[in-house]
C-alpha cells in the first residue's frame, strides 16, 4: 500500500472516531436532562385530564416519616410514593413497613445515596440489587420504580435499569433551593408549580427537614383547594393519556 493511500485511510478512520466521540458526548449530555428518556421508561410528569398529582418523598425511611408524614397523609386522604435508600432501610426497616402498611408506595433510591455517575457497571447493579432485597423484606412485592440520587444519571445506570425493567421516576416540581424556606414560602413555591399530572419531589424525612414537614399540611390543603388529589406514582402513571 502506498503512503498516500495509507494517509487517506488513516484520515478517514480519525474522522470516523471523531464523529463517534461527538455523538457519545452529546448522548451523555442528553442523559443528564431531567426528562430525557433512553434505554428505560422514564417519567417526570404524566399527561392526564384527571385532577391527580403524585407527591414523592426522598431519602428515608425515618421516624419522621412514620410519626409525622404518614398521619398527615392519612388525615387528608392522600397517598404518596417514598423513595428509600438501602443504607437507611437497613437501619430502620420498621419505618419502611409502616409506609407499606399505610397503603403507600415505595421506590428504590439506590443503596448508598451516592451520585450514580462514572462508576463501573457492577456498582450500578449492586446499588439496585441490595436495595431491592431490602424493599422485598419491607413488603414490596416487585420493586420497579427507581429515582437516582440527586437526579444524576449515566448511560451505565440507564442500561442497568433497562435490563431490570425498571421505570425511572424524575419530577417536574421539587423543593430544591427551598428546603430551608419558612413553611408558608416553601408550600407556596410548590403549589405555584403544580398542575394535573405533576410528580412532586419533597425532602421531609431528614432530621433537618422540619420546614418541609411544617409545610406539608399547607401543601395538602392547597392541593385540596385546587381540586387536586395526591396518589401514588403508579396510580398516576396508570392515567397517562386519559
Amino acid at each position: 500500500m502506498n503512503t498516500e493511500r495509507l494517509k487517506s485511510i488513516l484520515l478517514r478512520v480519525g474522522l470516523l472516531i471523531g464523529i463517534l466521540a461527538c455523538i457519545l458526548t452529546a448522548f451523555v449530555n442528553l442523559a443528564q436532562l431531567r426528562c430525557f428518556n433512553a434505554f428505560v421508561n422514564a417519567a417526570c410528569n404524566v399527561s392526564t385530564t384527571r385532577n391527580l398529582v403524585a407527591l414523592t418523598f426522598d431519602d428515608g425511611p425515618s421516624a419522621a416519616a412514620q410519626g409525622t408524614i404518614l398521619p398527615l397523609l392519612a388525615a387528608n386522604g392522600a397517598k404518596a410514593t417514598f423513595f428509600l435508600s438501602g443504607q437507611k432501610l437497613e437501619k430502620d426497616p420498621a419505618a419502611a413497613r409502616a409506609v407499606v402498611a399505610a397503603g403507600h408506595e415505595i421506590g428504590n433510591l439506590g443503596y448508598s445515596n451516592q451520585v450514580l455517575e462514572n462508576r463501573p457497571q457492577s456498582f450500578y447493579a449492586e446499588e439496585i440489587e441490595r436495595t431491592d432485597a431490602l424493599l422485598r423484606k419491607a413488603g414490596v412485592e416487585k420493586p420497579y420504580l427507581f429515582r437516582p440520587p440527586y437526579g444524576m444519571r449515566s448511560v451505565g445506570l440507564l442500561w442497568e435499569l433497562h435490563q431490570r425493567d425498571y421505570k425511572l421516576i424524575m419530577w417536574d416540581v421539587s423543593d430544591n433551593g427551598r428546603r430551608e424556606a419558612p413553611a408558608q414560602a416553601y408550600a407556596s413555591a410548590i403549589l405555584a408549580q403544580v398542575q394535573p399530572g405533576s410528580i412532586v419531589m419533597l425532602h421531609a424525612m431528614g432530621a433537618d427537614d422540619e420546614d418541609a414537614r411544617e409545610a406539608l399540611p399547607l401543601i395538602l390543603q392547597g392541593l385540596k383547594e385546587r381540586g387536586l388529589k395526591s396518589v401514588t406514582v403508579s396510580e398516576l402513571l396508570a392515567t397517562d393519556g386519559r
